[in-house]
């Protein structure tokens, strides 16, 4: 798996505290460890992606292994499909490194040659994961414009994150696969109900955003009651949800003053192999 320039489309060679390409293109490399490949112009704002309080809040319930029976049934996913080969991965839709971290020390642990790149759009966000872990490689960058090699990545994740199909396509082997991580329909229903009058339980079907370039191989439920022991917590999660923008300001702010509550985790995890070329 190559880094390549997001101006040119060849390939970036880390050099020293920076990356530079044939063209003479160059990205430093921050002190914190990640490099920011995203250019100007391809910003729609000027601070895409999570801001700096959303990334603390996440971090901080993730940090409560809350959500670590999600984490460990990705690992336990990635690992049925590693080989003997240096397990090339791209986590694309990183956040705050969260799970690119546990998977890197999960691979650690079970000794499989492993290369972790993860990308997100937030820069915030991959600061933060970079702080988390210095064993992956971390860049800002756009998921619809990966700068990664042509089918190079063994294993990508997009965990609620976009699914572009095609980009996706485009940088995943022949026998490459892509983990996605989707809400069920009572994920978190304890919470919705208390935000909206109505419920919707419709969920996103990744296999209609990901067809026909990739096939479902695989699916798995993550299902178990969370018991969340102080508002903090319930804010902390919230602010994760889309519907931290959906909810009216009254209803979050009755829910953010719950003492404590239990909720639902409803979390599908879905296997593709990417289709033949």
């Amino acid at each position: 798996m190559q880094i390549r320039c997001p101006q040119c489309k060849t390939t970036l060679q880390q050099q020293d505290k920076s990356w530079r390409c044939e063209n003479n293109h160059c990205f430093d490399t921050a002190k914190q460890g990640y490099t920011n490949l995203l250019l100007v112009q391809k910003k729609r704002s000027r601070s895409p992606g999570d801001d700096a309080e959303m990334v603390e809040s996440r971090q901080r319930f993730l940090n409560t292994a809350l959500y670590q029976p999600i984490s460990d049934s990705i690992n336990t996913m990635v690992l049925a499909h590693s080989g003997q080969h240096t397990l090339q991965v791209l986590d694309a839709g990183c956040g705050e490194g969260y799970y690119t971290q546990r998977l890197g020390e999960q691979l650690e642990t079970s000794a499989v040659s492993h290369r972790i790149v993860g990308i997100d759009i937030s820069k915030f966000a991959v600061k933060a994961a970079a702080r988390r872990s210095k064993a992956c490689q971390w860049f800002v960058a756009n998921s619809n414009d990966l700068p990664i090699s042509d089918h190079s990545v063994d294993v990508l994740l997009s965990l609620f994150s976009p699914l572009p199909s095609e980009e996706f396509a485009r940088v995943c082997n022949n026998n490459g696969i892509c983990i996605v991580a989707s809400t069920g329909p009572k994920h978190l229903i304890e919470m919705r109900e208390r935000l909206y009058d109505q419920v919707d339980d419709q969920c996103l079907e990744p296999a209609d955003k990901l067809a026909p370039l990739f096939s479902r191989i695989a699916r798995e439920k993550v299902q178990t009651t969370l018991q969340l022991d102080n508002s903090q917590c319930i804010e902390d999660l919230l602010s994760m949800t889309p519907h931290y923008w959906r909810a009216s300001p009254e209803r979050k702010q009755q829910l953010c003053q719950t003492p404590s509550m239990n909720v639902t985790l409803d979390v599908h995890l879905h296997c593709f192999k990417r289709s033949d070329f």
